[in-house]
């Protein structure tokens, strides 16, 4: 299994650019509750600091599709120095703003700002990975961006476990600043570093005659709403365990709980990333979330700690493989100049389905107990895959091993 992820790192500049993408999307998983953490330390107010944050997500959420298609235009090159300068300025403001007691309005606008400015560099190395793999290496090309995409996709996990307690100890345990502070840098850093790397950056797109969006590529609005259902599956689990350990009376479990679930979508993630597949990739997409949605009828059943710790695990296994397959499947689906903005759309789709999902969990917590909450995720996996199932004729490509893949077709 690993000889196949270590054959990755042979080709020319591959190390470099998937480590300065590590360190600047380390932050996706820092920003939101480094935000927190400093509002609600400087104002005494987590309302605030709540609406500060969700300026901070709602900002990346709306810009992320339109950088996309700009960096597919343009290059990453130029795209991320200009973001990365942005995001300085957006970070800087609202640490000032924030020291010096602003009013809220002027908090918002400053987390907007950084969150407009987000460089998504886990999104452009999948982009990458994709553009120095496939070079007419037919089906072996294939398959080693499927084992890139694996990789990163561990990578993700690693960040949204290590992230939390890094911004935390910084913003608790040094000053309450520090953990902004250390996102401006992994941020910036990551991004010029990656942005420097001209050698592996894909090409840019951007020639009159290549216009149009990712979005009018029959296929992309399917994913894009299955993996709208997708998120919501994250934001309604997260809030239904945080219940449910409450229920049990060991709220303090909540943290290990999800890191069980982490643990279990790397381990998923590894072990899918190292097969071969014969089947064409919309076909193992819809077999990935039919998976997860048998996963997450688990969680009901479970009666205690215990149980509901195996049946975390168990559902963990599943969520890497459903965005591995579903980013193969859009480099698969998607022009090569419109694949940048694609995975922004799907992101954009996910992170909308995370604050959908945690609101309607709330709701149904509040009105039918935190057992009917848990059952909330597998309904929203039934929901995305009923969407990939209806929408499968949209979604089907050739298991070529052509070089010419649809893909590649401009």
């Amino acid at each position: 299994m690993i000889h196949k992820y270590r054959e990755l790192f042979l080709v020319p500049g591959a190390a470099a650019f998937s480590l300065a993408a590590f360190v600047g999307r380390l932050p996706v998983a820092m920003l939101g509750l480094g935000v927190v953490l400093l509002v609600s330390t400087v104002s005494g107010s987590y309302t605030a600091a709540g609406t500060v944050a969700a300026a901070t997500m709602v900002g990346y959420a709306v810009a992320a599709p339109v950088v996309g298609r700009t960096v597919d235009r343009h290059g990453q090159r130029r795209v991320l120095l200009a973001l990365a300068a942005l995001h300085f300025a957006g970070l800087v403001a609202l640490m000032a703003a924030a020291e010096y007691g602003a009013p809220l309005p002027v908090l918002c606008a400053a987390g907007a700002l950084a969150g407009l400015s987000r460089p998504s560099t886990g999104t452009m190395v999948r982009t990458r990975w994709a553009h120095v793999l496939q070079r007419g290496d037919g089906r072996a090309g294939e398959a080693k961006v499927q084992t890139a995409f694996s990789f990163e996709a561990i990578v993700d996990e690693v960040a949204f476990i290590s992230g939390p307690v890094i911004v935390t100890a910084l913003a608790t345990g040094v000053h309450h600043l520090a953990g902004i502070a250390a996102c401006l840098v992994m941020t910036v850093g990551g991004a010029t570093a990656m942005a420097l790397q001209k050698n592996t950056e894909p090409p840019a797109r951007g020639a009159p005659g290549e216009r149009g969006s990712a979005l009018v590529v029959p296929g992309m609005a399917v994913i894009a709403v299955a993996m709208l259902f997708a998120g919501a599956i994250v934001g309604a689990l997260e809030l239904a365990v945080v219940a449910k350990t409450e229920a049990f009376g060991s709220q303090g479990a909540t943290g290990p709980l999800l890191a069980v679930l982490a643990v279990g979508s790397m381990l998923g993630g590894l072990w899918y990333g190292a097969r071969s597949w014969e089947l064409p990739p919309d076909r193992l997409w819809i077999r990935c979330l039919a998976a997860q949605a048998v996963a997450l009828g688990l969680l009901p059943l479970a009666g205690g700690m215990w149980s509901l710790a195996a049946a975390m695990f168990v559902v963990g296994l599943t969520v890497a493989p459903v965005g591995i397959a579903g980013v193969v499947l859009m480099e698969r689906l998607l022009p090569s100049r419109v694949l940048t903005e694609g995975i922004s759309i799907e992101t954009t789709a996910m992170a909308t389905g995370v604050a959908v999902g945690g609101w309607a969990a709330g709701v149904v917590t509040e009105e039918l107990g935190s057992g009917r909450a848990l059952a909330l995720p597998a309904v929203c996996a039934l929901a995305a895959l009923g969407a990939a199932v209806l929408g499968a004729r949209r979604l089907a490509v050739e298991n070529s091993s052509e070089p010419d893949a649809p893909s590649r077709t401009e």
